[in-house]
């Protein structure tokens, strides 16, 4: 849940500001992803469950944590004239992908887990993503972007490891 307050921090505080006008375009590109995602993943998911879905999302969010840093971070001060339009767009539609395959997956898991008392379920999940969000929003203003990036990382990669605990490969 930390990983979803990260994203709500990059597209709310970093991403603006590394991209200017372009934020539009971006967050356009992020729907297309969530889009595609819940479509391809959720039809991967169906025919293959839940393990193939959480590496495909977590190796997505990681590899477009990697492309933030390394193209949009790393030349932050010459932003937005050294960018590639084609790396932004290739980088949203990662975040995107990455977010519906992850989202497909956690709630097929929480809906079949707690059938009986679901909604109250994705109420408390709501509700740690929402923390996790403003959590991030403070330490975002203690610590440096690559700490962020890391920490991010790690919890995708936590996140994957937990939904592998709850539902064993068949």
């Amino acid at each position: 849940m930390l990983a979803a307050g990260f994203y709500f921090t990059m597209y709310c505080v970093e991403i603006p500001t590394m991209i200017g006008e372009h934020l539009a375009l971006f967050g356009m590109i992020v729907g297309i992803g969530e889009l595609i995602g819940s479509v391809v993943l959720g039809r991967l998911l169906t025919a293959f469950g839940y393990v193939l879905v959480t590496i495909l999302s977590g190796a997505l969010a990681i590899i477009a944590l990697l492309l933030t840093y390394t193209s949009l971070h790393k030349n932050y001060d010459t932003i937005p004239e050294t960018y590639s339009m084609a790396m932004l767009g290739a980088i949203a539609l990662a975040y995107g992908v990455s977010d519906a395959g992850n989202n497909t997956a956690l709630s097929t898991i929480i809906g079949r887990l707690f059938a009986e008392r679901s909604e109250v379920i994705f109420c408390v999940l709501s509700c740690i993503i929402n923390l996790a969000a403003m959590t991030w929003y403070f330490i975002y203003t203690v610590v440096n972007f690559e700490t962020i990036i890391t920490a991010t990382g790690l919890t995708v990669f936590a996140s994957m490891v937990g939904i592998f605990m709850v539902v064993r490969p068949k």
